[in-house]
């Protein structure tokens, strides 16, 4: 199926429904997808992965923009 063939907003709908880990893998697909002719270095590759490997098992967790900024209130008060 080719790109134009996608209605988009069904996409986003299908994409947003996702699990948090799942959404998180697919921005970063996205994301380096956009520079094509970057290449990233072996190591950064590889740090990548450990940090996708990190959230997908549980061992670190994602904060809501809501949490972070309790955080910072707290922190600044």
């Amino acid at each position: 199926m080719t790109a134009a063939a996608l209605d988009i907003n069904s996409v986003l709908q299908n994409v947003l429904s996702l699990p948090r880990p799942e959404r998180s893998y697919l921005a970063e697909k996205l994301i380096v997808s956009l520079d094509e002719d970057a290449e990233l270095s072996p190591a950064w590759c590889a740090e990548l992965e450990a940090r996708v490997q990190r959230r997908q098992s549980g061992e670190t967790r994602s904060y809501s923009r809501e949490e972070v900024s309790a955080e910072l209130e707290a922190i600044l008060t």
